[in-house]
């Protein structure tokens, strides 16, 4: 793992840190080569910070030598496998940046996407939270969106693969020109930009919900504090595969419906809510296995 050793990159004690990515690494190979090289390469990202999490013993040594030849790199290490939204925490704590990036390890942040998301929010109510569009390596659009009021039902419509009208957001008529951003209910934490300040004060993500649950979790308590939830069209990333929804899945979104909960039929949904979420995940991958159907 080598993606351009360099000491070019002012050191963080020198200047103002704009923009901290933060990456939870828990795969190794090309997927996470790229994502680092890509964090490393946009402009707008002065700190990279890499959580370590409980990977094999030669991931965990290309980590440290990466951290040792970048001075705008920061490792997290000797904390085991402690899931995607604790190690998220974990890395924010670490972090110096004005903003926090958070980067899921198998994705590629295109150029220029980094400053379109910052530009995003300067005019959003805080506490704010912006995403970007994520596509397959085919260049499909991801249904990582969601449109409308989050509630506990809301689990329930992302464990049943339902989209959120992506196609009627803007779209970027080139890549150096982009839209307004489009104000949702939610976007995904594969790449999602909050300032840190806004990040503190929600309290972060909900640690204990590892999965699906915790960003849908996070953008419900931002949009309850007042806040606003944008996607910008024009900042894009690419992500390779894609994690099938399982058990932890379930577990996280049922965890979602029970915070999220307030009236009473909130409140009945949420204490059949992991039985049930769990029979439609596996609903749809019996589906997938029987019909060839991949899942976006």
């Amino acid at each position: 793992m080598n993606p351009r050793p360099s000491h070019t990159r002012e050191s963080a004690t020198d200047a103002q840190v704009r923009v901290s990515a933060v990456v939870v690494a828990h795969n190794s190979g090309q997927p996470l080569e790229l994502c680092l090289r890509s964090a490393l390469a946009e402009p707008w990202i002065d700190e990279l910070v890499i959580v370590d999490n409980g990977n094999p013993t030669p991931v965990a040594s290309a980590l440290r030598a990466l951290q040792a030849d970048r001075r705008d790199v920061a490792l997290v290490q000797g904390q085991g496998d402690v899931g995607e939204a604790a190690g998220r925490n974990l890395g924010a704590e670490c972090a110096r940046g004005r903003w926090l990036l958070f980067l899921d390890s198998s994705l590629v942040v295109q150029r220029g996407a980094v400053e379109r998301m910052v530009a995003a929010g300067g005019g959003a109510k805080a506490p704010w939270i912006v995403g970007g569009k994520i596509t397959d390596t085919r260049g499909r659009e991801r249904r990582t969106l969601r449109s409308g009021t989050l509630n506990p039902f809301s689990a329930l419509a992302i464990a049943m693969g339902l989209g959120a009208g992506v196609s009627k957001l803007p779209k970027a008529e080139a890549s150096d020109v982009w839209t307004e951003a489009a104000r949702v209910a939610a976007v995904s934490g594969a790449m999602m930009l909050v300032p840190r300040a806004d990040f503190e004060r929600l309290g972060g993500f909900d640690a204990l919900a590892n999965g699906l649950g915790a960003e849908l979790d996070l953008c419900r308590r931002a949009a309850a504090s007042g806040g606003e939830i944008y996607v910008q069209p024009a900042a894009s990333g690419v992500q390779f595969g894609v994690r099938k929804p399982d058990a932890g899945d379930a577990k996280s979104l049922a965890r979602y419906a029970v915070r999220a909960a307030r009236t009473p039929i909130d409140h009945l949904f949420a204490l059949i809510a992991r039985p049930a979420l769990w029979a439609v995940i596996h609903l749809r991958a019996a589906l997938r296995h029987i019909f060839g159907a991949q899942p976006r």
